[in-house]
């Protein structure tokens, strides 16, 4: 399990995050959501040790996430940024190749175990069929699948997922949400994922975690968060809630 304690961040005297303490266990999908500059993405980052925090604690099986080697932790947690690095002239299987990197470091040779893992990641994620494609030539919808691909090749327990469906357009918003769900069920992934679509966070995921400038103001199951008075004091407008047929809540403003 992720679990933080009293986690800080402030840069100067601005405090981006403060006292966030929260369990975060395999198996089960959390959405941060919250308003611009609420402070997902700082989490988000914390989580996965591209920021250090001010002050608090972070420990991932028990043990703080400091003592761990930056190649140990990327065998056990992967983050997928907001921006994605830059993919020139790389081919779908190059780019999932790189999911072994925390095993063998940059320029080590993959052999037969890895070819395996990197096949099963694509087949899992439908990608197969892009493993020669440029992936500059490919749509958005297909590149995350292909950077999803690449996460699961580093065979961790944990996904961190910044703003993934940012780019997408809702029918890709959806095949993404569903894809993921159906990997953490069946891997027991812990997800840990930004998104602003509060609807779609019901729909998905497990557990809510909403931020408001810095501070988390609400954490609990999507039936514990979707009511009139805290979908109110999370995004400050009055929201209807009503069923959607397929079994979940949808929340429309006023």
């Amino acid at each position: 399990m992720i679990e933080s304690k009293e986690l800080q961040f402030s840069i100067g005297d601005r405090s981006l995050l403060t006292n966030f303490s929260m369990t975060f266990e395999a198996g089960k999908i959390y959405a941060l959501v919250g308003h611009n500059g609420s402070g997902k993405s700082t989490l988000l980052k914390l989580l996965a040790q591209q920021q250090k925090p001010t002050a608090g604690n972070i420990l991932l099986n028990h043990q703080s996430i400091a003592s761990w080697s930056q190649k140990k932790f990327a065998q056990q947690v992967a983050y997928l940024p907001q921006q994605t690095p830059s993919t020139d002239s790389l081919s779908g299987r190059d780019l999932v190749s790189f999911g072994r990197y925390p095993w063998h470091g940059l320029l080590g040779r993959l052999n037969k175990e890895d070819q395996q893992y990197i096949d099963e990641a694509m087949e899992l994620t439908d990608t197969a069929g892009y493993a020669d494609r440029l992936v500059d030539t490919l749509s958005g919808g297909e590149r995350q699948r292909l950077w999803l691909a690449m996460l699961l090749t580093q065979r961790t327990q944990y996904l961190l997922l910044d703003e993934p469906l940012s780019a997408l357009d809702i029918a890709h918003q959806v095949d993404m949400l569903n894809l993921i769900k159906s990997l953490s069920k069946n891997l027991n992934l812990g997800v840990i994922i930004v998104i602003h679509d509060i609807n779609m966070a019901a729909r998905f995921c497990d557990h809510i975690v909403a931020l408001h400038s810095g501070e988390m103001i609400a954490s609990g199951s999507v039936d514990s968060i979707f009511n009139q008075d805290q979908l109110q004091k999370i995004y400050g407008i009055k929201m209807h809630i009503s069923e959607h047929p397929a079994g979940y809540p949808v929340a429309m403003p006023y």
